[in-house]
């Protein structure tokens, strides 16, 4: 099956939201017939009808909240497609791929998931340049950018889920996250100076988006790294995925990179 691309799953969200958005405004006011078409003994005469009018527009106020939420959140949406359409390089797109789940979204149940916000993006990208280096960022940069050219055979829009199962990807990724648990030795100094990094670079905040006063904090560190580290981290517990890696990097320390990434736990 083909991976959906950004832009329908977006779709999805937005109908999925707008639906519920429908029945629960549709079944309050059902409940509510129900009730008086109840109590009046199945009959509702105009005076009822005039009153649970009134009783309606008192709950104007309340779903205008809710329905300007709705748009606020459709508002950033276009925002993170926006940042899809931008010609970011390859590279960077897969390594947020990583942790791109655990950015901030409203769902279709009205509550905010997630423990990220996107905001931080400028910051993770200096913090990138600054752990891989200019020459080995240059280095993965025209690596990924020609696997893309590969897979996808100028087919566009990129699917990368579909680029991300390429296994010359696969190998770019994990070189890219062997440097950077390396990076991660001196742990506690370098959590600090990465969400140092992180705060002093946000992206300005939109007025009233659930993530307006988001600050990157040591307990979504962990789960961020996590989740940036995740192939590394199958790699060290698997002794084929090891070997391969290790020709390419002459023998890395196995016991201290799976100690490092241990940490974030």
């Amino acid at each position: 099956m083909t991976p959906k691309a950004p832009e329908e799953m977006s779709r999805k969200r937005r109908h999925a939201r707008s639906q519920a958005l429908a029945q629960a405004v549709v079944a309050a006011f059902t409940e509510r017939l129900q009730e008086e078409t109840a109590r009046h003994d199945g009959y509702l005469t105009h005076q009822h009808i005039r009153e649970l009018n009134t009783e309606f527009l008192a709950k104007t106020e309340q779903l205008t909240i809710v329905f300007e939420q709705a748009f606020v959140d459709a508002e950033r949406e276009q925002e993170e497609l926006k940042w899809f359409s931008i010609k970011r390089p390859a590279f960077d797109r897969l390594m947020v791929k990583r942790f791109e789940q655990l950015f901030m979204q409203r769902q279709a149940d009205g509550v905010v998931h997630g423990t990220v916000s996107r905001r931080m993006l400028p910051g993770f990208f200096l913090a990138l340049n600054m752990m891989l280096g200019p020459d080995k960022l240059e280095f993965f940069h025209k690596r990924s950018d020609a696997a893309v050219d590969r897979v996808m055979k100028g087919q566009l829009p990129v699917n990368w889920v579909l680029v991300d199962q390429d296994s010359e990807i696969h190998d770019i990724i994990l070189d890219a996250q062997l440097a950077i648990a390396e990076h991660f030795e001196d742990t506690i100094h370098r959590i600090e100076w990465f969400i140092h990094i992180i705060n002093t670079h946000l992206a300005p905040a939109q007025q009233g988006a659930s993530d307006e006063s988001w600050t990157l904090g040591k307990r979504a560190m962990h789960v961020l790294m996590n989740s940036l580290l995740q192939d590394l981290k199958k790699a060290v517990g698997d002794d084929l995925a090891w070997r391969h890696m290790s020709e390419r990097h002459h023998n890395p320390d196995r016991t201290k990179i799976t100690d490092i990434l241990a940490r974030f736990d």
